[in-house]
């Protein structure tokens, strides 16, 4: 989906509710923008500032909501991305998790015993019945040449997955 602001001024932030859960990504003038860091006082990602730009964005996991920030003249996309979504039940309590390092522990934790690197994983929600974490892990992006044929395209593609 592409979202276009139109004026000589002022900015608008957008709310999209989603049916599902997904891992989207945003794009602010075809340059990809991360979601704002996760907030442990919210216990979800931190709220839409307006100070960052054209693209800022967050993704609340259990209301299945994407907000971003849109500026005047700036083209904003929103896009779905290959990853593997994830749910976790701990048995501890929300204190416990967040004196034990909270998010960022967990994603640390997550990342060093898959192996892999831990910006590709992102933290949707969190909540309570013991702690339940949704998380998604990311594919990296597969490398495309401007020659590649639809095939060597989709070929790509296959092989990014097939590396999560």
């Amino acid at each position: 989906m592409r979202y276009r602001f139109d004026a000589s001024s002022g900015g608008i932030k957008l709310t999209i509710p989603y049916d599902t859960n997904g891992n989207y990504q945003v794009r602010a003038e075809g340059v990809v923008i991360p979601p704002n860091d996760w907030d442990e006082a919210l216990e979800q990602q931190g709220a839409i500032t307006k100070t960052k730009g054209c693209g800022e964005n967050r993704y609340i996991g259990i209301a299945n909501i994407l907000e971003f920030y849109l500026t005047p003249g700036c083209m904003v996309e929103v896009e779905p991305i290959d990853s593997i979504m994830a749910k976790v039940r701990m048995d501890w309590t929300m204190d416990e998790y967040f004196a034990e390092g909270g998010t960022t522990s967990f994603i640390d934790r997550l990342a060093s015993s898959l192996g892999i690197e831990a910006y590709k994983i992102k933290v949707v929600a969190i909540y309570e019945g013991s702690v339940i974490v949704d998380f998604s892990i990311a594919a990296d992006p597969p490398i495309i040449d401007p020659e590649m044929t639809p095939e060597e395209i989709a070929a790509a593609e296959a092989a990014s997955l097939a590396a999560l």
